[in-house]
C-alpha cells in the first residue's frame, strides 16, 4: 500500500467538483440518480483516477446498479477518459444516450445496464472468455448493496472462487437497504476473503486501489452514505431518484463538504 501515492487536497477538489457536476446535470436534464451517484464517485473517482493516469491499467467495466450512471458519467467527464460528451447525458438526439449505462459511451463498458442482479454474471463471463485467452486484464463489477438481495449475486460469487477470475467486485454499501454484511462474510469467507472498507477514509481508498491492481478475485465492500458530502441532505431516501428543484440545487452546493479521513 505504501505504493499507491494519492494527492489527498487534489482528490478533496475532485470530489467537490464531482459532486457539483451531479447535482448541476441532474437539475438540468431533470433526471438521475443523485444518491447513489455521489455515494459511488466517493470510491470510484480515486479509484478511477489512479487507474487511468498514474498507472494506465487495462481493464473492462461493469456498473451493475446502472441506474447511477451520472455519476460514472461525471467521473468520466472530470477526468477526460470519456468518449462521448457528458453535455449529452439524458438529451434526445442523435448524439445522446439514455439515463442507465451505455455501453457506447465509454469502450472499456462491457454492457449497457439498468436492471439490479445482472452486471456479476455478465462480468463473470466476459473474464472466463479472456482468461481462456490468456488476458488478465481485471473486470471491475460495480455493485449496489441491493443487489446483495439478488439471487444471482450468490449464485455468482459461490463459483467465482472456483474459477479464478481476475474479477473486483466493488458494492457500493449505501445503506439503501437492510442488508447484514456480516451475513455476507459467514457465508463467503471460508473461500474468499471480504475487504470492508470505509470510502471517507485516505488510507482505506489506497487500500482499495492496491486490492483492484492485485490479480485474482476480490470482493471490496465500500462503506458509503447516498448523497455524499451533502451536508443535511445525506441518508434521506426521497433523494434516492429525487430532482431538486433550483431553490435545494443552490442550498445543496452551498452545503458541499467533501470528508477525507486520515
Amino acid at each position: 500500500m505504501g505504493n499507491i501515492n494519492l494527492d489527498k487536497n487534489k482528490l478533496k477538489n475532485l470530489l467537490h467538483e464531482n459532486t457539483c457536476q451531479i447535482l448541476k446535470k441532474a437539475y438540468s436534464v431533470k433526471s438521475g440518480h443523485i444518491g447513489g451517484s455521489l455515494s459511488m464517485s466517493q470510491f470510484l473517482l480515486p479509484i478511477l483516477d489512479y487507474i487511468e493516469n498514474k498507472i494506465s491499467l487495462e481493464y473492462k467495466l461493469v456498473l451493475s446498479k446502472g441506474h447511477s450512471s451520472l455519476g460514472l458519467y461525471s467521473i468520466f467527464s472530470l477526468l477526460d477518459i470519456n468518449k462521448l460528451p457528458f453535455e449529452n447525458y439524458c438529451i434526445k438526439n442523435k448524439n445522446g444516450y439514455h439515463g442507465h449505462t451505455c455501453k457506447n459511451s465509454f469502450a472499456k463498458i462491457l454492457a449497457s445496464t439498468g436492471s439490479l442482479g445482472h452486471g456479476l454474471p455478465i462480468s463473470m463471463g466476459f473474464s472466463y472468455t479472456e482468461k481462456l485467452r490468456g488476458n488478465n486484464a481485471p473486470v471491475i463489477c460495480i455493485m449496489g448493496d441491493g443487489e446483495l438481495q439478488e439471487g444471482t449475486f450468490w449464485e455468482s460469487v459461490l463459483h467465482l472462487f472456483k474459477m479464478d477470475l481476475n474479477i473486483k467486485i466493488l458494492i457500493d454499501f449505501n445503506n439503501s437497504v437492510e442488508t447484514n454484511t456480516l451475513a455476507i462474510d459467514e457465508t463467503i469467507k471460508s473461500f474468499l476473503e471480504i475487504h470492508e472498507l470505509n470510502a471517507f477514509s485516505y488510507k482505506d481508498l489506497k487500500k482499495g486501489i492496491e486490492l483492484i491492481t492485485n490479480h485474482g478475485p476480490e470482493i471490496i465492500i465500500f462503506r458509503t452514505i447516498k448523497t455524499a458530502n451533502v451536508k443535511t441532505y445525506e441518508s434521506k431516501p426521497q433523494w434516492h431518484a429525487g430532482i431538486p428543484n433550483l431553490i435545494e440545487l443552490n442550498d445543496m452546493l452551498d452545503n458541499i463538504s467533501v470528508r477525507l479521513e486520515d
